[in-house]
């Protein structure tokens, strides 16, 4: 396993002396550097093959650049000169290494040679109670000299040590790598450095350079000056690129497979102030947000207090005037620009998430689950978050940036404990969480009680209606998942591709079951030239007309064939036996042909042809008609009696109230 291994530590402390003691390579690469005699950027420098020394700057004004190295580190050297012991920039270095989750380390006491055995206690002393309860408290913490190289052998034999004991990383098999240097070489082109966070690269391989989403070609991998033809998990490494021009690419910009990462203004995180912060952090203060390699401005928005005390841990929405590319439980830091000082930092939750209202229930117990870190959570809280938008594996694989072996291991651990359920659906298969799926049930249940209620003599919803009605963005799998069920169960009908619950009955009381009659017959009697609507409400209590109007089209005696044209079923039903019966005499009947068969006027004739055409009775070629269907489906033997008593009409009950 590759280590990276990072200093910290105040201006002038001599970081970069003793990595150049260490490894013999001088990270002071810029001219700059060597002029003012202090670090001013990252410089990189190889102990063996496989551990990378991160030399970063000291000096208050360069901490962004030892930020972009941070996010890299594996574990930290810190540090501390022994004639000036800790200083504000000691403290701030290792105040980001806690903010940033490095786990491991140990202190290095330079310039030893300069100060006597006492003194060199006291900085001890000093450096104790500022680790004291961190990651580095209990550390090996050696006295060392850069210059004469006193316990120089020590320091590299303990590095190398520790660096056998770091954790592998959980590889997310989703390659992705910030940049932190670009450059020219000439015969090359482009080439960029960085540490890989997670998968893997071969030359050749197309990568997705963002925020600007450029495809970019690898052509060349050197890491430790040997030419690779692979690059993987906590590598780092060069990587020379086709496809882009130098000045297009800067520290802050991140490669990966393409497809897998959105570049993103918001996302939702947790925050910790540091105690040594003076005064509590307000809603939407306006910080300095340092994640990966990049820098920007950003706003925090507090999403379950009303203002963060030093000390404590809130949940939050990072918003970015600029995109970044982040992922979940990447770490952050946040600095105040005036003056410039490192208040907190966090992990990333969710990576890329809508604007979040602040006191949102739902949103902090989603938050507050991830923040666990159980595993399984984030695919969990992901399907919580969607709600009735299934999705498949894959898409839910690519939102959340996993390797597909990891989001099997999510999956199983989720469907083994009852938390998600698979969907079959034309061949796809879907995911959706338990919890939603009852939550679906009853909103097609309540949608269709209250459609019920509000609208008694309607039959039913129509299934796009329906679940247009019952949530929002509500998948199609889900709802013919959840449909179908509560068909098995006898708890919904559906017919004619509408839905009622099974003990809904279009109920109608004397008064209204009179005026039902009388439409019934009347719109019978007058066959293929219907009354219009005035002319049957003529002289009725149009009120009533109405409602036994909707009740007669629910229950499929009146059929509305477009055009404000409606038929009684019974006509509808004769007219198409009419017309099959001249498509057995003639193959291709014009619309007066069939007008002139019917006895009505071109008024009817053409919705109900068209109508005809949507069944997929007839089919229209130009100017003249064709048979499309050949057999006999809808039409009926015999026209039914208008007196027969209609199975989803209830007659005896009492009349009731049609307001």
């Amino acid at each position: 396993m590759h280590v990276v291994v990072g200093t910290a530590g105040h201006i002038d402390h001599g970081k970069s002396a003793l990595v150049k003691a260490l490894t013999g390579t001088d990270p002071d690469r810029l001219k700059e550097e060597k002029e003012r005699g202090m670090t001013t950027d990252l410089g990189f420098a190889f102990m063996g093959t496989d551990i990378t020394i991160i030399d970063v700057p000291g000096h208050e004004r360069f901490v962004r650049h030892m930020l972009a190295g941070a996010s890299t580190i594996d574990l930290v050297v810190l540090v501390v000169a022994a004639d000036d012991g800790v200083m504000p920039q000691t403290r701030e270095h290792f105040e980001i290494c806690r903010l940033m989750g490095i786990r491991k380390g140990l202190v290095a006491v330079n310039k030893a040679d300069l100060v006597d055995g006492e003194w060199i206690e006291m900085v001890n002393l000093d450096i104790g109670e500022m680790v004291k309860s961190s990651f580095l408290e209990g550390a090996p913490m050696m006295s060392v000299s850069a210059t004469t190289g006193q316990g120089v052998p020590e320091l590299r034999q303990a590095i190398a040590d520790l660096a056998g004991r770091v954790e592998a990383k959980p590889d997310r098999g989703v390659f992705r790598m910030p940049v932190d240097r670009n450059f020219s070489m000439k015969g090359f082109g482009t080439v960029v450095a960085g540490t890989v966070l997670s998968g893997h690269i071969r030359v050749g391989d197309t990568l997705e350079l963002l925020p600007q989403q450029r495809e970019v070609k690898v052509r060349g991998i050197q890491r430790h000056n040997r030419m690779l033809e692979m690059l993987g998990l906590g590598e780092r490494a060069a990587l020379n690129l086709q496809g882009v021009e130098r000045e297009a690419v800067a520290r802050g910009h991140v490669l990966a497979t393409p497809g897998y990462y959105t570049p993103t203004t918001n996302f939702n995180a947790t925050l910790y102030l540091l105690k040594s912060v003076e005064k509590p952090l307000r809603n939407l203060s306006s910080l300095k947000l340092h994640i990966g390699t990049a820098e920007v401005m950003c706003r925090v928005a507090l999403l379950d207090t009303k203002e963060l005390a030093p000390g404590q841990e809130a949940l939050v929405q990072v918003r970015t005037e600029e995109p970044i590319v982040c992922d979940w439980n990447d770490h952050y830091v946040i600095r105040t620009f005036a003056p410039q000082q490192t208040i907190g930092g966090g992990i990333v939750l969710e990576a890329n998430p809508s604007k979040e209202r602040r006191f949102d229930e739902d949103v902090v117990q989603r938050l507050g689950a991830l923040r666990t870190g159980e595993a399984g959570s984030v695919l969990e809280q992901y399907l919580l978050k969607h709600r009735f938008e299934a999705k498949t594996p894959a898409q839910a694989a690519k939102d959340l940036a996993l390797a597909d072996a990891d989001a099997r291991e999510m999956l199983n651990l989720l469907l083994v404990t009852g938390r998600a359920r698979k969907l079959a659906f034309e061949g796809k298969e879907f995911l959706v969480h338990e919890k939603i799926v009852g939550e679906a049930r009853a909103a097609l249940t309540a949608t269709l009680a209250q459609f019920h209620k509000e609208s008694p003599l309607r039959l039913g919803f129509k299934r796009p209606e329906l679940r247009a009605k019952a949530a929002q963005g509500f998948s199609v799998p889900l709802f013919e998942t959840v449909l179908a069920g509560l068909l098995t169960e006898k708890q919904v009908v559906l017919e004619d591709d509408r839905v009622r619950l099974a003990s809904h009955q279009i109920k109608l009381g004397p008064a209204l079951q009179k005026e039902y009659d009388r439409l019934d017959r009347l719109f019978r009697e007058m066959g293929f030239s219907p009354p219009s609507l005035d002319e049957a409400l003529a002289g009725v209590d149009k009120k009533l007309a109405q409602q036994a109007r909707v009740a007669l089209l629910e229950s499929g005696r009146l059929v509305d064939v477009g055009e404000s044209v409606l038929l009684h079923r019974d006509a509808v039903a004769l007219a198409e036996q009419k017309v099959r019966a001249l498509f057995v005499r003639k193959p291709e009947l014009t619309a007066s042909e069939i007008r002139q068969e019917l006895g009505t006027t071109r008024k009817y004739l053409i919705p109900l042809l068209n109508y005809l055409d949507s069944r997929g009775v007839t089919q229209r070629k130009g100017e003249v008609r064709i048979l499309r269907d050949k057999g006999i489906k809808g039409q009926r033997d015999e026209v039914q009696d208008t007196r027969s008593p209609d199975p989803l009409i209830s007659r005896s009950l009492p009349e009731r109230n049609h307001g």
